[in-house]
């Protein structure tokens, strides 16, 4: 029997790729947290998972990091120090948080905290997002950036904000809102800062490539760059100009992309600093990747370049460019919310039930009064070594065929059918393994994999906490967070608990290709099994709906002390079913009320006792106030 170890599993999920020196297996064979990146301060997620049970903190739970997301600060801001320095950079770089990438207080908070070193940036892109951040972004020289579609009130808000000691900038990305702020400003007497948005030509990389380009939703053409820059001369405004601003997409894959967008935008820089004698920051926009799949190479769900070479490719564009203009080298921003938060976060389901793809291991031979085509099925299976496989496939699948179309047209039955069900399942599976032994694996038996893969059920809802896996494809790193001393013996799917056909992961990260099935253990209903789902800090929750009315999972921001102990800062309770009920117009004391009615007339016709009435009635109102997925 093969040996198996911790270091095995770590290969065979690759957590030492992804996990970005945050997540490694510790000697217990549990997954060990790293908050700040150093070996040396370590948590046991699995014993923290339990700690937390037995606190009464119910599955599934999201676990947030905020070490994570100190360190993960700490190194896109160091990173461009660095650069600066090797370069001989005469100006700094600041980073800027999108809150729409994880709106979260607590995450917000956790940044702010963090952020007031570096002099963080925040960015909004809607009037909500602005008045939830006006009040608490009060930083000495913190730049509060104003994006998205606006209307007059969301341009006075920011004006306000300037009254209130905070530098707001309002990014035009439409035409029109140049006139906008000329007005509310006038009206407001209140001077305003304003960054220009623009549309470079260049296009990223990977699966957001196409939100880029002159195409894209946001921003101006050079064209009407030209006449908004006219329109400020003319109201004698050009000095409100402090920010050029581009986007190239989100998850940049390729650095390729990233240099030949630098190209364009540094270009776009020096012109308008001509034109624009006040013009200082230059906003480089999103897309700094994040490797989900720990390939590094230019996949969608990975990104063929460090954070230190993307801040080095970042600084030498503008550093040359404007030296060569000898344009004054601007203040560098970059809006890196998904580098920020993504891996600060964690989803923690257990596995509740197995529906297995092989529902048994063995058959005995077919009864003899069984139809023949049955016993030529159990033939095939006998009958099955090295040498045959391939063809012993093909005649299984062409009975399998027949057999179908004998018990439709009557002539089989249940017993028979299923038995034979069972039976070709025993075919592929055998033949399988034998084709394993072969120089060459034929092509069919990769695709007859998909059809032994078991079904591992799990208390979650994808919908509700990794939408981008069903909405858009995007991979997220999963593995059980203990028992990896253990070799995996199940390729699985993963199930959600929503009655929606979508609502199961079959694709996962790998090295080197999209895996169908996750390597899992044994499930026993005698002990959990844990899944941790991994780098979800990113749009997930945010995202989140509530399909079968599952809502907000219960979150807890963790830390870990410097002696390695799980330190608890923060518990946000889930939604309970009365929380998701009334976002959808259902009034639970209503419900409970006509509940009511309709048990007095079965207590007056004694189809039920009042003693019934009452405990029915604690029941419902008890499950009203609980957690609206499973308690196991």
């Amino acid at each position: 029997m093969e040996r198996w170890s911790t270091e095995k599993s770590a290969e065979l999920y690759g957590i030492d790729c992804w996990g970005s020196d945050y997540f490694k297996l510790n000697s217990e064979g549990n997954i060990a947290v790293h908050p700040e990146g150093k070996a040396e301060q370590s948590l046991d997620l699995y014993e923290a998972v339990n700690q937390l049970i037995r606190r009464g903190i119910e599955l599934p739970v999201i676990l947030r990091f905020d070490g994570i997301i100190r360190s993960q600060i700490r190194r896109i801001n160091q990173a461009f120090q660095s650069a600066i320095e090797e370069y001989g950079y005469a100006n700094r770089y600041r980073l800027a948080y999108p809150i729409k990438v994880n709106q979260q207080r607590h995450v917000v908070d956790a940044i702010r905290r963090t952020g007031k070193e570096y002099g963080i940036a925040l960015e909004v892109g809607s009037k909500p997002e602005l008045l939830a951040v006006l009040t608490i972004h009060d930083a000495e020289d913190s730049l509060l950036l104003c994006n998205g579609y606006k209307d007059t009130e969301y341009i006075e808000l920011a004006l306000l904000g300037r009254k209130l000691g905070r530098r707001s900038i309002i990014i035009v990305e439409q035409l029109y809102e140049v006139e906008m702020v000329l007005d509310a400003a006038k009206k407001l007497g209140i001077e305003a800062e304003i960054g220009l948005r623009i549309k470079p030509t260049a296009r990223g990389a990977g699966k957001w490539e196409a939100s880029g380009g002159e195409n894209a939703k946001f921003g101006l053409s050079t064209f009407e760059l030209i006449k908004a820059i006219d329109m400020l001369r003319e109201a004698n405004k050009l000095d409100w100009v402090k920010l050029l601003h581009f986007h190239v997409g989100s998850q940049i894959s390729s650095i390729v992309a990233i240099k030949r967008v630098l190209r364009e935008g540094t270009r776009m820089y020096i012109e308008l600093a001509k034109l624009c004698p006040k013009l200082c920051f230059f906003d480089v926009g999103g897309g700094l990747g994040v490797d989900y799949d720990g390939s590094k190479t230019n996949f969608e769900s990975s990104m063929d370049y460090s954070v230190a070479e993307y801040a080095r490719d970042v600084v030498w564009a503008i550093s040359t460019g404007c030296q060569a203009e000898g344009i004054a080298q601007p203040e560098i921003i970059s809006e890196s919310g998904r580098a920020t938060v993504a891996h600060h976060s964690i989803l923690i389901a257990s596995v509740t039930d197995v529906s297995p793809g092989i529902s048994t291991s063995s058959l005995d031979a077919p009864d003899k009064n069984f139809n023949k085509l049955v016993h030529d099925l159990y033939w095939v299976y006998d009958q099955l070594n090295v040498k045959n496989c391939q063809e012993g496939l093909h005649d299984a699948i062409g009975l399998r065929e027949v057999i179908l179309n004998t018990f439709l047209q009557g002539d089989l039955t249940l017993h028979e059918r299923a038995y034979s069900d069972a039976l070709f399942k025993l075919v592929i599976s055998k033949a399988k393994k034998f084709a394993s032994e072969l120089r060459y694996v034929p092509e069919e038996f990769e695709k007859i994999d998909n059809s032994l893969r078991d079904l591992y059920f799990c208390n979650f809802s994808l919908f509700q906490s990794i939408p981008d896996s069903w909405a858009i494809g995007q991979l997220f790193p999963v593995m059980p967070i203990h028992r990896h001393k253990e070799k995996p013996t199940r390729d699985a799917l993963i199930a959600d608990l929503t009655c929606d056909s979508d609502g199961k992961i079959d694709k996962f990260t790998d090295l080197r290709d999209v895996k169908s099935a996750l390597p899992l253990h044994d499930f026993s209903y005698d002990s959990p099994y844990f899944l941790g789902i991994f780098l979800i800090g990113a749009y997930q929750e945010i995202l989140g709906d509530l399909h079968n009315l599952f809502g907000d999972t219960n979150a807890v921001h963790l830390d870990v002390t410097p002696d390695g102990q799980l330190e608890v800062l923060e518990v946000v309770e889930g939604d309970s079913v009365r929380e998701v009920l009334q976002y959808v117009q259902w009034e639970p004391q209503e419900l409970l009320e006509r509940l009511r009615t309709s048990m007095e007339g079965l207590v007056r016709n004694k189809q039920l006792t009042p003693e019934e009435s009452a405990q029915i009635t604690r029941r419902i109102r008890q499950a009203f106030e609980g957690y609206t997925y499973l308690v196991v």
